[in-house]
């Protein structure tokens, strides 16, 4: 392992001189060759006045002696290549690691001989440890440099003692290499497939083992050439093979623990990214056979010990996703492919992926049951993906309305017999949902860092596609996609505010009925309920202050939202299945799927939102959740606040001429009207 001192002293320029020197022993080797061919080969190989059976077996010899200088000269150039490529690593490495160190003195840090990180008193810095944080950050830097370095001369030392190893058994494996490979890559994965291969058959890895397979993966995960190399070795239903070994080792009990246990997670999280790598390019012939292998292997069925220990076996594919959800950078294509191959399986064979018991929650969310679901999990991650996939209206059709998400096996007990029932998993259509949400709003749902961006064709076509197919699906909505489409509606809240409000069905942006059926699917949900009706507020709010002409328009509308939702509500609140809420929504003012506001928008937000919550509060306190009973006054604060907010923006405050809050209860009883209307509901 080199140190500091060593990398920073060491002259790189001695691997270019020896990698020279090597290309010349290949050039050497080429001329003796020829010359061997000539002066001895050759005096057996035509007409010749030797002849007879000492001529044909000086033949065979000289033959091996010739391919020798053929396969001399092919591993002399290997080495030279080797050691360039050595070379262009170290230097970029290095180089890397002189950067760090350069950008830690320009902000008065030193960094020693040894590599230490430290305060330049010189600099002008407190020496009594108000530097201490960026001490320990940089020195971090400092040692990840060094480790790479490290992990590359590793990776140069596995190419430079297996190029020389000859494995022709003519030559009794003392001969030169014929096969010799000039990337260090291409080594690194020879090795690492060597050592996985073991792993997947259950062998014991040594705690050396596994940590060389860690650096292998570490060092090279997001090369190409050691990617394709390493699934090349693997195969299809090797790389499903090692997962499945993978899971049981991680997830059953009686596995390693401590190092061994970490670097056997390191090693899962590193094959899942040398996917992701390999399989970057979707249209190379070499992912075209690895789809192709994987259609085949995807489909089989193998025994593991996670899964036997519910008499089940796991599919290929569900193996393969529960592997993906440890990578990262898939590309699109491959994202899309694979769910389309995984829909085509399903397609031909109904129930393929059904296993008995729940694969969700903390303990056992681990395994992807359900592997076109996680596929969907996977595309949310990259919003502008899951709307390409979604756009397509077959797709949405399929996922939305005809496909089986019956994957889990439930014991049902019975007089005389226990049976097992198909249906829902407990985090069903978790991964349809997130890929609705990131696909409609153009926003990663589990990235906490995102913020709101304009919307795009792809996503406006799967926010209406979403809000017409689950508007068709009446009181069969699936529950677990109440909350994303509660973030889908506050998120083009400008849309869905301007389509509740407005008074001519057939000038309104969205289809009115289709509307309402999904607001009241959504109000059946405390978590959606709350989401959709405190974020609404923003969208009113915002559009009352970007009213300039003083007009009561802003107003009217923002009364026949609320209304349009407080009819919602008493729908939903009137199924006899939608249990009462038992406590005031719970709504974060600072979610991302909102439009960023100027800060006087904001204001108001959060202070008709406190009122609005306020009035929840009320309603819960005076129990006036009766779901027989229509009226907006329990409202009254939010109506009020929304009025308020309204004067405020106009200037009206203290004008005779002209009431706000009776004009907003006026408006918000009409909303509930219309919205009666709409809903094809008999009046109460």
């Amino acid at each position: 392992m080199p140190t500091y001192h060593e990398i920073m002293t060491a002259d790189l320029g001695t691997l270019t001189a020896a990698a020279e020197r090597w290309d010349g022993m290949a050039g050497e080797f080429a001329k003796q060759e020829r010359a061997y061919r000539t002066g001895v080969y050759g005096v057996t190989a035509g007409p010749a006045a030797w002849a007879g059976m000492s001529a044909e077996a000086a033949h065979g010899r000289f033959a091996v002696t010739l391919k020798e200088f053929a396969h001399a000269r092919t591993e002399a150039k290997a080495i030279a290549s080797l050691l360039r490529d050595a070379h262009a690593q170290f230097v970029e490495l290095k180089g890397r690691l002189t950067a760090v160190r350069r950008e830690a003195a320009a902000v008065g840090l030193r960094v020693s001989d040894r590599g230490l990180v430290a305060a330049d008193p010189g600099a002008g810095h407190d020496a009594g440890g108000g530097h201490e944080p960026d001490v320990h950050s940089w020195q971090a830097r400092i040692d990840k440099a060094v480790r790479d370095i490290t992990d590359a001369d590793t990776g140069v030392r596995t190419a430079l003692t297996a190029v020389v190893v000859d494995s022709d058994p003519l030559a009794g494996g003392r001969g030169f290499n014929g096969r010799a490979m000039g990337d260090v890559e291409k080594y690194e994965a020879v090795e690492a497939d060597r050592l996985l291969a073991r792993l997947s058959r259950g062998a014991h890895l040594s705690d050396r083992e596994l940590a060389e397979l860690e650096r292998a993966f570490r060092d090279n995960a997001a090369d190409v050439e050691f990617s394709r190399t390493l699934l090349d070795g693997l195969g299809a239903d090797g790389t499903i093979r090692l997962t499945n070994q993978l899971n049981d080792l991680l997830q059953v009990r009686g596995g390693p623990s401590g190092a061994s246990l970490r670097a056997c997670s390191a090693i899962e999280t590193g094959l899942a990214d040398s996917l992701a790598t390999a399989a970057r390019d979707t249209h190379s012939e070499w992912y075209r056979r690895w789809r192709a292998e994987m259609r085949e292997a995807g489909v089989e069925r193998a025994a593991t010990a996670a899964q036997g220990a519910r008499l089940d076996q796991a599919v290929g594919y569900q193996s393969l996703v529960t592997l993906m959800r440890h990578g990262h950078g898939y590309a699109p294509g491959m994202l899309e492919d694979l769910t389309d191959d995984m829909i085509a399986a399903e397609r031909r064979e109904p129930g393929i992926w059904r296993l008995k018991g729940t694969y969700a929650g903390r303990h056992d969310g681990w395994f992807a049951n359900d592997p076109v679901d996680g596929a969907l999990g996977l595309m949310s991650r990259d919003p502008g993906t899951a709307a390409h996939y979604l756009s397509d209206e077959a797709r949405m059709t399929y996922l939305m309305k005809d496909r089986d998400w019956d994957v889990t096996l439930h014991v049902r007990e019975g007089p005389t017999a226990t049976r097992y029932v198909a249906g829902p998993d407990a985090d069903d259509r978790a991964g349809l949902g997130a890929a609705l949400q990131a696909a409609a709003t153009g926003i990663d749902p589990s990235d906490r860092r995102a913020h709101y961006v304009s919307h795009g064709a792809p996503n406006e076509t799967v926010f209406r596609s979403a809000l017409h197919q689950l508007a068709d699906r009446g009181d069969e909505f699936p529950p677990s996609l109440r909350r994303p489409m509660a973030a889908i509606l506050v998120n083009h809240g400008a849309t869905v505010h301007a389509s509740m409000s407005e008074i001519d069905i057939a000038h309104s942006p969205l289809d009115q009925g289709e509307l309402f059926e999904v607001t009241k699917q959504v109000s059946k949900d405390e978590g959606a309920y709350g989401a959709l009706n405190g974020g609404l507020n923003q969208a009113m709010v915002s559009t009352i202050h970007a009213d300039h002409g003083h007009s009561a328009d802003s107003l009217t509308r923002a009364g026949r939202t609320v209304g349009f939702l407080e009819e919602a509500r008493l729908q939903a609140q009137g199924d006899p299945k939608t249990a009462e809420f038992e406590a005031k929504p719970l709504f974060d003012k600072a979610i991302s799927y909102i439009p960023v506001a100027s800060d006087d928008v904001q204001a108001g937000f959060d202070y008709v939102t406190d009122q609005w919550l306020e009035d929840e509060q009320k309603r819960l306190d005076e129990k006036q959740e009766e779901g027989n009973v229509r009226s907006y006054t329990v409202r009254n604060q939010q109506l009020m606040a929304l009025a308020r907010e309204w004067s405020k923006a106009n200037r009206t405050d203290g004008d005779s001429l002209y009431d706000p809050q009776a004009e907003i209860h006026r408006s918000a009883g009409d909303g509930m009207t219309h919205a009666l209307g709409v809903s094809g509901e008999p009046p109460k």
